[in-house]
């Protein structure tokens, strides 16, 4: 439920939380163009230092505010429902098609692409009225970890992390109230610690993928990212179920009547009987300066009611990186004449990844029945301990410069433990928890769940993020107006993939085992 709207503070439109301003959409105090307005204000006076956006739609989105503004109008004059999205400005990472916009993944090698259909997300995003301001930069094609054309908008001499690093600066700078990303690999996670913005990284297979541009299609997790995890959940809600372009999405159990929840029940003890599993081998540990922080929040739980015990996570298995290689190298073989466009380090794992290629099949399947063995695992150790949720930090680095590695690598920058996530097809939280007393830049925790429990993990997040609402904290931004393409729709690309390039859709796809029958 959202809140009332006399409890709003009355601010700067921009600076509204997504509960918030949709609170004020639905009963008519805030307008959409005033909203959109602010947004791009904001994002013209201060983008030039971050870089955040790609392009921007301001055709598109006036005319999506003033559809937004119609269906507000009439849903209060009957008495009627409206998704609580309408008329809320949001930003898609630059892997997500939209028909007749541009495509490129934040890549040379896709420049002059423009897309022949709507992705799977952005169709329910524009059925429930949502306000599309443009795309916002990835990694290269979500390879990397640092993207490097974004400043992190705390301190612009640092990475926002990777790949979702436009759409957290996005978020921490205050330009948009709810974005997209993507999670192969803690993709959305370790740029929303890095920035002190929230995400959810659902269960395997919640949301659809189809029309995403893929890094590796086992792995693939489309993420909510959001401000406050309330505001994720509320972009959650709508974006998750079945959808039959993406036949997994069907196979899961339902999402929750009446959505995912967006505020903490709050009390003396809002966890008792919460029972936190803390990992003893966290790969790579984090530095003292961010462990401090995390350790605060694990006391700070402990303080709601949680029990704590400590958990020795399962090892990954080393032949799932063959798999991913192969699978990275099944799409980015198409652009084999191209990769003098890639950026050096991005052209060396597209070739390595095409070249894995050749694996026999067989052991491919020997990798997935890895991956399988792994879940169990995991699974496993949720049910002999007993287990609510572990907590992890949201990155292993305090900081990470922006250009550090721009040329040398694609595995480095904002690094974290994170690939547990993927590999078991497991829910995670990531929120902000506090700043680093070294460098004062965001640090942000991970809480993690089984399988198919993320309406239960994100309670247990907002009852913390309450306890410790530092994610209202905002950087401190230095004028620099934005020179951001402004792009009007044209005729889709010819597809037949939404993406309008070849084995964008992923051959198959199967669900995570439901630890809870």
């Amino acid at each position: 439920m959202l809140p009332s709207p006399d409890a709003v503070p009355v601010t700067d439109p921009a600076l509204l939380s997504a509960v918030d301003a949709a609170a004020l959409l639905q009963a008519g105090q805030l307008h959409p163009r005033e909203l959109l307005d602010a947004c791009l204000n904001r994002t013209r006076m201060f983008d030039g230092a971050i870089g955040a956006w790609i392009r921007l739609y301001p055709e598109v989105a006036y005319t999506a505010a003033d559809a937004a503004a119609d269906r507000l109008l009439r849903a209060r004059r009957e008495q009627t429902s409206v998704s609580p999205l309408c008329g809320l400005p949001i930003a898609l990472k630059d892997l997500f098609a939209v028909s007749g916009l541009p495509l490129t993944a934040s890549s040379r090698v896709l420049e002059g692409n423009i897309a022949a259909g709507h992705s799977g997300v952005w169709r329910r995003l524009e059925d429930a009225g949502a306000v599309l301001m443009g795309h916002v930069h990835a990694d290269e094609f979500a390879i990397g970890l640092t993207t490097p054309q974004v400043g992190n908008p705390w301190n612009t001499d640092f990475s926002p992390g990777g790949s979702s690093g436009g759409s957290a600066a996005a978020l921490a700078a205050r330009f948009v109230p709810l974005a997209m990303g993507t999670d192969t690999g803690g993709s959305a996670r370790l740029p929303a610690s890095a920035c002190g913005v929230s995400s959810i990284k659902p269960t395997y297979g919640r949301i659809a993928t189809y029309g995403t541009i893929p890094l590796t299609w086992t792995c693939d997790h489309v993420a909510p990212m959001a401000r406050s995890l309330a505001d994720a959940a509320l972009l959650l809600s709508v974006i998750a179920g079945a959808d039959a372009a993406d036949p997994i999405t069907a196979l899961g159990p339902p999402v929750p009547d009446g959505g995912y929840p967006i505020a903490a029940v709050g009390g003396h003890a809002p966890l008792a009987g919460v029972r936190l599993g803390l990992p003893e081998n966290p790969n790579p540990a984090p530095p003292q300066a961010v462990q401090r922080v995390i350790d605060g929040v694990v006391d700070l739980a402990r303080s709601l009611g949680a029990d704590t015990v400590p958990v020795t996570m399962p090892a990954l298995p080393s032949s799932l990186a063959t798999r991913d290689g192969a699978e990275v190298g099944a799409y980015h073989r198409q652009f084999g004449d191209r990769l003098g466009l890639y950026r050096p380090e991005s052209a060396l794992f597209a070739a390595a990844a095409v070249a894995s290629l050749n694996m026999p099949a067989g052991d491919y399947f020997t990798c997935e029945r890895d991956r399988q063995r792994y879940q169990a695992e995991y699974n496993r150790m949720f049910a002999d301990q007993g287990l609510d949720a572990i907590v992890v930090a949201g990155s292993s680095v305090d900081g990470a410069r922006r250009n550090e590695f721009l040329g040398v690598s694609v595995t480095d920058g904002v690094v974290g433990d994170t690939r547990w996530a993927n590999y078991a097809g497991a829910p995670v939280v990531t929120l902000p928890a506090g700043r680093s007393a070294a460098t004062g830049l965001p640090v942000g925790v991970q809480f993690g769940a089984r399988p198919w429990q993320d309406a239960e993990l994100i309670q247990i997040g907002l009852e913390v993020q309450a306890a410790l609402p530092v994610w209202r904290d905002g950087p401190t931004l230095v004028a620099a107006p934005a020179r951001i393409p402004e792009i009007a729709p044209v005729a889709p690309g010819p597809g037949p993939d939404p993406t309008n390039t070849i084995d964008a859709a992923a051959p198959w796809r199967t669900p995570p085992m439901n630890p809870i029958g």
